[in-house]
């Protein structure tokens, strides 16, 4: 600071300094300048436009390249696919085989679009998939839509039957999951089966097309992809051509051709008229008249001649010369016939093969002495019936080989070979009559394809092929599994799940699973004699959806299952069944089941049991909705009536198609590892935080190694919810459905999503959470997160690891052993052992020094002897004791409705019997009501007795437009039929009186005949009269206040009736006089009508400050 001029420095600002300082004014003029410059940018920015959004995108139309069926799987790998676009897609789901719910396809960004080299979807080449139906395959690549046409013409009662299959090199590693149609109008899903399935089609409503979109999930080793097809279905209408042909004498035959089809017929020789026949063709069908339909033009090709003729479609009908070429034994015509129907033009074709009648018939007998024989045409191929070993002695086949037919005296037979598949693929020239050998192929199914040659009188060549498989007929030692028993008790025309489990052993002495359809081994199911197809696979096991029908009359009916499995080498088993159906309603109650949530891989162990009620057709979707989630699902399922744990969750799919479970909020915490990433750099580090995190050799310890060394990604989880993808890349919930908790049925995990299976009365459900594609708890299928396998399963509360121990070798020569699985390191030589109950039904031998588990496995060796207890029977190796499971033994049960007896019961594990009181059996009502005109009541259908009578109850029901009453659902009409007379009545109800039932019943509604108007306004529903003449106000002035120059008046009117309003009079303002001069460079000016005073300074003194401050701003200008 500077010092005054008085030399005393007294810290005080020299302001005339300040304001004098070039720096200020400098500061002060930038600032006018940029206050200018932004007043004249900011309203430009306004003129900013964004540059619009390109509409179009880039499509690109490519042609479908229609495949035909019998092609080889070379010639379909190299059918030209469209190239697909690349859609992300999740980890797969460790969710039961379907899905069934269609993974995300839209463009979620970066992480879900292309992906470059480590990423992305398979190329064309690589993976496509083929939807064949109607003889024409369609291609698709991955992520893309193809879309095409079908017409009723070209289905079977609108019902379109079709056939997907995987192509491509990826294909081996690839299989189907799941898939959806969406019906476009109603946007209602439907879920599809695979490989082959159907779905009817129907327009939509007042339009004669709809659009389905199918959607396939498949699966790979890296993710999920997706494949659509948009199919538009077209009815047109029913009009079919019918082509009749005449012979000679009563040969005749008729066709009925669909539009878009083909028919054909075979016309012998002998039965020409004059070398030809005579032809009639009409349009018929429900459709014909109606839709005006006429032939258009007809005509036809013969494979002897070039070009076409025309037929006399006019008058439709006519005479067709046939022709034979020389040196042939038959000649094809082809006729194609145009019509017209409503606008839409169809197309028909008739094919003739006219020819020589010339059949080779093989005959051949067995050792039982049954005679079997095959016909075979010319140039075709028959497949005899599976001749097994046990049928013939040695294996010989003595056969003869004959000419059959009206030209059969001019055909000789004149070679017959046989090439044989079998053991050493030998050829033989036989005879027409003779004896074969027969071969099998390495114990398998040997093909013994015999060709054979004929010639006419005329010089005419004839060539037939026959094959008879040969098939070694072994033993009955294929086990069947079902989970079903005899007499078993089930709901008809409702879906049963019924799981087939086939096993057998190969030459090596391994278990094998029997597939259901197989080149030379197979399952067979038939329910009342009828083949059951189409069935899903879940690991080794099938399932497949029974549909017993009701009887014709009464509720019960017995029903046949036969169940026939087979393998590769002749052996065989069956399981034969009598199930009792019942007639039901979907809703009704059925049984009993219960429910549990396991979370044991999280070391939260098992929540449950939930006792649920079983209701007739109810998915387990529903299930899980009402019983684990609290939800109402509406009618016919309603909610849980015992109890529920109102967890909130997450689903894919809906209750009805495609339901799996993504997500539960159990409230439970998790006892796992929740960072996002491996804690480590290298598998020493993991394994050794993960020890120290769990305590190394515990349960969860074995497990999060297992999941580490199985190459699972590690991925963030933590507080209580628990969803897919939490933890690790394989994580989520799967569930099994058993009759006992605890049994190998446990580890079961169907192969379809759980709105498409259904629960039974005593069945098991269980939510199980898995870390691992469902390796961790038993239920892992294809190869999904197992590199090494697992050595621990976490299910039921308990996790026990039972190691895999390798012998490995040190360079020094000592020898450790190592679980190949968790890689955990034993020195034992496991020299004193024993078996411990493990209290699944199972034990395992255990080693006394190491406490490890040598082995797998093994169920229990249940006895019983007379000394045992009463209640259990006792393993003869572990020495588990395991309580009875008591069956009643049919009719022994004494007991009646009302009063107790005894019965005899035995247990299905050991045998033991024992007789016991049982209490009184209670009445059954079956859920049904009797009535009066005036009270309802049931009764047993037992002993006849009748209580809960009461009065009805009657509600007005929308539905019938009747009464019903609450209880019994009985109609009033129906039951009383009684005059009813109006009681009381207003606008918004009516009560009736019934004079038969004395009944009053009240009817909701609106009622615009009763009202009750007071002053326009009804009394019961506050709605104006719309007849009411409103009051005319005259109003006149009652009250006025005059405003001021400030404020506001008003004036007052006000009617009659009462009614008033006011009528604002604005402030008039100040009438200002002439400015005069008021001192100090003020003016001052006076209103002349209430004196106020307004001031200003004057202009002399305005411009004397604008100087001075210029020429402060701008000293040198001035």
């Amino acid at each position: 600071m500077r010092a005054n001029s008085d030399g005393k420095g007294n810290g005080s600002m020299d302001w005339n300094s300040f304001i004098q300082s070039k720096y200020l004014r400098g500061g002060l003029c930038a600032l006018l300048i940029a206050a200018i410059l932004l007043g004249l940018w900011l309203p430009g920015t306004g003129l900013k436009e964004a540059q619009p959004d390109d509409p179009l995108q880039g499509e690109s139309v490519r042609e479908i390249t229609a495949l035909k069926l019998g092609e080889n799987g070379q010639q379909l790998n190299a059918v030209s696919v469209p190239d697909g676009g690349q859609s992300g897609s999740a980890e797969p789901r460790p969710e039961e085989n379907r899905p069934d719910s269609a993974p995300d396809d839209g463009d979620d960004g970066q992480e879900n679009g292309n992906q470059g080299a480590d990423g992305g979807e398979a190329s064309p080449s690589e993976l496509s998939l083929v939807l064949t139906w109607n003889a024409k395959g369609i291609a698709c690549a991955a992520g893309n839509t193809q879309a095409f046409s079908v017409s009723s013409y070209e289905l079977n009662e609108d019902l379109f039957r079709f056939r997907v299959s995987l192509n491509g090199t990826q294909a081996q590693d690839a299989k189907i999951v799941g898939g959806v149609s969406v019906t476009e109008s109603t946007q209602t899903a439907k879920e599809l089966t695979w490989p082959s399935g159907s779905l009817p089609m129907a327009p939509a409503a007042g339009t004669d097309k709809e659009v389905y979109d199918f959607s396939f999930t498949v699966r790979t080793p890296e993710r999920d992809v997706l494949f659509r097809y948009q199919i538009t279905y077209q009815k047109l209408p029913d009009v079919q051509l019918s082509f009749t042909w005449q012979g000679t004498g009563n040969h005749k035959g008729t066709l009925l051709c669909l539009p878009g089809g083909s028919v054909a017929d075979k016309i012998k020789n002998n039965q020409l008229a004059g070398g030809g026949i005579w032809y009639e063709m009409k349009l018929v069908g429900a459709d014909a008249e109606s839709a005006g339909a006429r032939i258009i033009s007809a005509s036809y090709t013969s494979d002897a001649a070039s070009g076409s003729d025309e037929l006399n479609w006019r008058d439709g009908q006519g005479p067709l010369e046939v022709k034979i070429p020389e040196g042939e034994t038959s000649n094809t015509y082809r006729i194609s016939v145009s019509a017209l129907a409503n606008g839409h033009t169809a197309h028909f074709e008739v094919i003739l093969h006219f020819g020589n009648d010339v059949t080779l018939q093989m005959r051949y007998i067995l050792d039982d002495g049954s005679e079997r024989k095959v016909f075979c045409q010319n140039k075709q191929s028959k497949t005899a019936d599976t001749v097994y070993d046990d049928q013939l002695t040695g294996g010989n086949l003595p056969y003869e080989m004959s000419i059959v037919g009206s030209d059969a005296d001019s055909a000789k037979i004149t070679s017959v070979k046989c090439t044989q598949t079998g053991k050493g693929n030998k050829t033989r020239t036989l005879k027409a009559s003779d004896t074969v050998p027969l071969l099998l192929n390495d114990g398998k199914t040997g093909q013994n394809n015999f060709t054979v040659e004929a010639k006419d009188d005329s010089g005419n060549q004839y060539t037939f092929k026959i094959n008879v498989p040969y098939k070694h007929k072994g033993t009955n030692s294929i086990e069947i599994l079902l989970n079903l028993k005899d007499q078993d008790e089930i709901p008809n025309e409702v879906i049963t799940n019924l799981k087939v489990s086939a096993q057998g052993r190969d030459a090596a002495g391994n278990t094998v699973s029997i597939p259901a359809k197989g080149t030379s081994e197979y399952i067979q199911v038939t329910l009342d004699g009828i083949e059951v197809t189409d069935p899903t696979s879940s690991g080794d096991a099938w399932e497949y959806g029974l549909f017993p029908s009701n009887p014709e009359t009464g509720d019960r009916k017995e029903h046949a299952l036969y169940v026939y499995a087979e393998d590769a080498y002749g052996n065989w088993g069956k399981a034969e069944l009598t199930l009792n159906g019942f007639r039901v309603e979907p809703g009704q109650k059925i049984g009993d089941a219960t429910i549990y949530v396991d979370m044991t891989v999280l070391g939260v162990g098992v929540v449950g049991p939930i006792p649920y009620e079983v209701l007739a057709d109810e998915p387990i979707s529903y299930v899980v909705a009402k019983a684990i989630m609290g939800k109402d699902t509406g009618e016919p399922f309603g909610a849980a009536t015992k109890g529920t744990l109102h967890w909130r969750g997450d689903y894919g799919g809906t209750l009805d198609t495609g339901f799996y479970l993504r997500s539960l909020n159990t409230d439970y915490h998790a006892d796992a590892l929740e960072d996002a990433v491996w804690p480590g750099s290298t598998e020493e580090e993991v394994l050794d935080a993960i020890d120290a995190r769990f305590g190394a050799g515990t349960g969860l310890a074995v497990l999060w190694r297992c999941l580490y060394r199985n190459g699972l990604n590690k991925s963030a989880g933590s507080g209580s919810t628990f969803g897919e993808f939490d933890y690790t890349s394989g994580s989520g919930w799967m569930y099994t459905v058993s009759g006992n908790r605890g049994n190998k049925e446990d580890k079961y995990y169907p192969g379809q999503s759980m709105s498409a299976v259904r629960l039974k009365d005593g069945d098991v459900l269980t939510l199980r959470y898995t870390l691992a594609y469902g390796w961790d708890i038993g239920g892992g299928s294809d190869n999904y997160g197992n590199i090494v396998g697992y050595c621990v399963t976490a299910i039921n509360g308990d996790i026990t690891p039972r190691h895999q121990m390798e012998e490995v070798e040190d360079p020094d020569g000592s020898i450790r052993y190592v679980c190949r699985c968790c890689g955990m390191v034993q020195d034992c030589p496991h020299a004193h052992t024993t078996y411990k109950d493990l209290e699944d039904g199972t034990h395992i031998l255990l080693c006394e020094d190491c406490q490890a588990a040598i082995g797998d496995p093994l169920p229990h060796n249940w006895t019983y002897a007379a000394g045992d207890t009463e209640d259990s029977h006792v393993c003869a190796e572990c020495g588990a004791a395991e309580q009875h499971f008591w069956k009643e033994v049919e009719g022994t049960n004494t007991a009646t409705c009302t009063e107790p007896g005894v019965r005899i019961v035995k247990c299905n594990i050991c045998g033991m019997e024992k007789e016991e009181e049982v209490e009184a059996k209670g009445h059954t009502t079956d859920n049904r009501w009797n009535h009066t005109a005036s009270e309802h009541y049931q009764k047993c259908s037992t002993c006849g007795e009748e209580f809960d009578r009461g009065n009805h109850e009657y509600t007005y029901s929308e539905d019938w437009n009747e009464y019903e009453c609450r209880i019994c659902h009985v109609l009033h009409e129906e039951i009383c039929g009684g005059a009813l007379t109006i009681q009381e009545a207003t606008c918004q109800k009516i009560v009736y009186h019934c004079d038969s039932c004395g009944y009053d019943m009240t009817k909701p509604g609106t009622f615009d005949e009763y009202h009750n108007y007071v002053d326009g306004i009804c009394q019961y529903c506050g709605g104006e009269d719309p007849n009411h003449v409103p009051h005319e106000h005259a109003y006149h002035e009652t009250q006025r206040v005059e405003p001021t120059c400030t404020e506001d008046g008003y004036i007052q009117h006000t009617c009659d009736c009462g009614d008033s309003y006011r009528e604002p009079l604005p402030a008039t303002g100040h009438t200002w006089g002439e400015w005069s001069p008021a001192g100090d460079g003020k003016e001052v000016r006076y209103c002349d009508a209430c004196g106020a005073e307004d001031y200003r300074t004057s202009e002399e003194d305005i411009y004397s400050v604008q100087m001075l401050f210029l020429h402060w701003l701008f000293p040198r200008m001035h």
